[in-house]
């Protein structure tokens, strides 16, 4: 009999990267995708070591290096008047070590979208999202579904739900709650880098704190675009997973910050806004059915830790699968599940947590922000490196 494939629900980041690593190893993948084009929304985003390691380690190097562009700092400062206070150099290159990179998300998908087609043993189901799921002897019997209402019937080893925010996966597996509005939007653009002076176009991570919002900017697409990313209250959610933004809604804060941070945001040529929600990290797996990514812990974006999380989880995801399969075979899936989860659950809840922390700091205001600027500033470059290496220095199992 066949062996049958892993169904991956959702084709984002996380669930393509869970697939290569699944189908390098020699382990059939069926990939469904309730979208029927793929134009991934996010403008930029930015790859930690931890998430880069990974990459390269499934031969993405190459591909992401000619992406990407490799910042040479963080600078933080202040958003009224734009004061600098801290600068921190990123590691000088160093052969062999894994940088921090930063580019377009649609780049990052596009490149893992193009390793994965090369696979011959990735089965693609387009247009059809996950519906339901029932455990079998043998396998997971998975249900998906048309927006035309037509279904159709998969059979499987184990289904992942890397199906985002709203995962249906992750109700099947008894958490039918909804993600919690946290009373946060983000207004992202991407601003043509040809049309900015010299100093905005450096290639460096520029964060800008305020009370109660912050900024950050960083190059993309090889320098030519620069992403701009501000972070204000809202006191409701959005409809719909983004929207465009009125640019006129930004009037009163951009005239509130520093020059160079009011000349990125008065020269925006569009804005795109998120709603941003949270909720708790879920059971990770049960039997054949497991989360990854969003579905499982999703992310504020204040460590820039969202996709990198749903990297390192594809990896660790794919390594225990192989593992068990190699000595145990089919029937060692929910173990291999099992142990998937418990290596993710805890590094998983501790960086959704330290991301919440980071968005505090970043909004306190007077007088509290002083206190966080002399802790800053006492740390000091290295302190700031140490403080989160135990995030960037983290290495897949294998």
């Amino acid at each position: 009999m066949a062996t049958l494939p892993i169904l991956i629900a959702g084709a984002g980041i996380g669930g393509l990267t869970a697939a290569i690593a699944l189908a390098r190893r020699g382990i059939p993948v069926a990939i469904a995708e309730k979208r029927t084009r793929f134009d991934e929304a996010g403008a930029g985003i930015q790859v930690s070591p931890n998430a880069g390691r990974v990459l390269e380690s499934l031969d993405l190097g190459l591909a992401l290096r000619r992406a990407a562009i490799r910042p040479e700092a963080l600078a933080i400062g202040h958003w009224r008047g734009g004061k600098p206070l801290l600068a921190m150099p990123f590691a000088p290159p160093v052969e062999g070590a894994t940088p921090s990179r930063s580019l377009k998300r649609a780049d990052l998908h596009q490149l893992l979208l193009d390793s994965a087609r090369t696979l011959p043993n990735i089965r693609w189901i387009i247009g059809r999202g996950l519906v339901d799921a029932h455990e079998t002897e043998e396998g997971v019997t998975v249900t998906l579904g048309s927006e035309s209402g037509g279904t159709e019937t998969v059979e499987a080893m184990a289904l992942i739900g890397a199906d985002g925010l709203w995962s249906r996966a992750r109700a099947l597996l008894g958490d039918a709650g909804e993600p919690g509005f946290t009373g946060w939007e983000a207004w992202r653009s991407l601003i043509p880098a040809d049309e900015l002076p010299e100093a905005l176009r450096r290639p460096a991570v520029a964060l800008h704190l305020g009370a109660a919002r912050h900024a950050v900017h960083y190059p993309v697409s090889g320098g030519k675009d620069i992403n701009l990313v501000l972070i204000r209250a809202a006191r409701e959610a959005r409809p719909g997973w983004s929207r465009e933004g009125e640019a006129s809604q930004l009037t009163e804060i951009a005239r509130k910050a520093g020059p160079s941070l009011r000349d990125l945001i008065e020269r925006a040529p569009n804005w795109r806004i998120w709603s941003l929600y949270d909720r708790a990290p879920a059971r990770m797996a049960k039997g054949r059915i497991a989360l990854l990514g969003d579905a499982a812990h999703p992310i504020l974006p204040f460590l820039a830790q969202g996709a990198a999380l749903a990297i390192e989880d594809a990896a660790v995801l794919a390594h225990e699968l192989a593992t068990r399969l190699g000595s145990e075979g089919t029937a060692s899936v929910p173990a291999a599940l099992a142990a998937y989860a418990k290596a993710r659950g805890e590094r998983a809840a501790r960086v959704q947590q330290a991301s919440r922390k980071n968005g505090e700091a970043y909004h306190l205001g007077r007088p509290w922000s002083f206190a966080r600027d002399f802790a800053m500033r006492r740390m000091g470059p290295d302190g700031m490196r140490k403080r989160h290496a135990w995030i960037y220095d983290w290495r897949a199992p294998g």
